[in-house]
């Protein structure tokens, strides 16, 4: 029988997925913090890239809630590759990372927890 814990992972990177896509939606008016973080990764300056973000970002995490075990598979792999990039460019400008190691960490932790599935 599986653990209630078995998706705690996806769970939680579900979250800060919809909570980085509320938070640019809002333009961090309820998530300041969060968006200052995400500001510092692409600003939110109204170019394709700025537009797009919450919207994959919704599809993202909805995907990781709701989805079949492919559909998660290929969320929480989307999500690891989207937080590495973050990670190699905030490395690449010299600027803090200890956040984004944690993000590629948890999106690592939540693909192998359905891959063991």
């Amino acid at each position: 029988m599986p653990s209630p814990t078995d998706n705690l992972p996806i769970y939680i990177l579900s979250s800060i997925v919809l909570l980085g896509a509320f938070s640019r939606f809002t333009h961090g008016v309820y998530t300041p913090q969060w968006y200052a973080f995400q500001e510092s990764h692409a600003p939110d300056d109204g170019s394709l890239t700025a537009t797009i973000t919450p919207i994959m970002d919704t599809l993202i995490g909805v995907s990781l809630l709701f989805g079949g075990r492919v559909l998660r598979l290929l969320a929480a792999s989307l999500s690891v590759v989207f937080f590495t990039l973050g990670l190699g460019l905030q490395m690449q400008a010299g600027k803090a990372y200890g956040p984004d190691v944690a993000l590629v960490v948890l999106g690592i932790v939540a693909l192998f927890s359905q891959i063991r599935k």
